[in-house]
């Protein structure tokens, strides 16, 4: 009985595992969706698989007016997304354990998007996303609803070799590391007005410092390499410094 106790547990956690389509990141505790609208999504690359995934944390009640100040604490059922709009072609999103619309988060609850695609030549812009859905709650023994837009997301698609944008100006600028994400190699490229020595330190997200280095830079176009053998896979942030500037940006290791 013992035995077939066990078989069964490890067929159930055998199931789950293959049916979880991503993983919520744990540094996240606040309730709300991240990366957040500051940070913003990933680039995708033309010819990279893209993949990013989107941590959720649904508030367990929320505050309401009723009739009169004060607000009543409200109870929050679930939140349903049952549309998204504007992703570049070919891509598509699933929840931790659901492949289709619609994806229902559970009040209190803490679970994760997962945005995947591959992009073409002629692929190339920006997409603004928009997040449509209901969030309900129950008001006095009644399921009630509110609808809501999340539309402040989208994705840049770019060559694999340049950025977007030239760089604008005489002084030291940063440009987002290419391809991201990447699991082999990407390089970030920076503009400096003269020579000077460039510090650039690697963070996880959780602060930690996971390669610091100083180099020395030419005047004009840089170029720095980033070597996916150098990282486990997930999200970093990187900060080039130069006299008194620091510019920081972020990238993936999806290996």
């Amino acid at each position: 009985m013992k035995k077939l106790l066990l078989s069964l547990i490890t067929i159930v956690s055998m199931s789950v595992a293959i049916a979880q389509n991503c993983t919520a990141d744990p540094q996240y505790t606040a309730p709300g969706v991240y990366p957040d609208s500051t940070t913003g999504l990933a680039i995708a690359t033309i010819g990279i698989p893209y993949a990013e995934t989107l941590t959720t944390i649904t508030p367990i009640d929320t505050c309401m007016v009723i009739l009169f100040p004060p607000c009543t604490v409200i109870p929050i059922d679930s939140v349903v997304i049952d549309n998204y709009s504007g992703m570049p072609p070919g891509f598509t999103v699933v929840s931790e354990n659901e492949t289709s619309l619609p994806f229902k988060f559970l009040g209190g609850s803490t679970s994760c998007m997962l945005i995947t695609g591959t992009s073409a030549p002629g692929d190339e812009g920006v997409y603004p996303i928009e997040v449509t859905g209901l969030s309900w709650a129950t008001v006095f023994g009644v399921a009630t609803s509110q609808p809501f837009i999340v539309d402040w997301y989208q994705i840049e698609v770019v060559t694999g070799t340049v950025g977007v944008n030239e760089f604008g100006s005489n002084d030291f600028e940063v440009r987002q590391n290419i391809p991201n994400p990447f699991n082999n190699k990407s390089t970030i490229e920076f503009y400096l007005p003269l020579d000077k020595t460039v510090n650039i330190n690697i963070y996880s997200v959780l602060g930690k410092v996971v390669k610091s280095e100083e180099i020395k830079g030419q005047k004009g176009t840089n170029k720095y390499m980033l070597h996916g053998n150098d990282f486990s896979n997930g999200m970093y942030f990187y900060n080039l410094t130069c006299s008194n500037k620091t510019i920081t940006k972020r990238f993936v290791v999806n290996k």
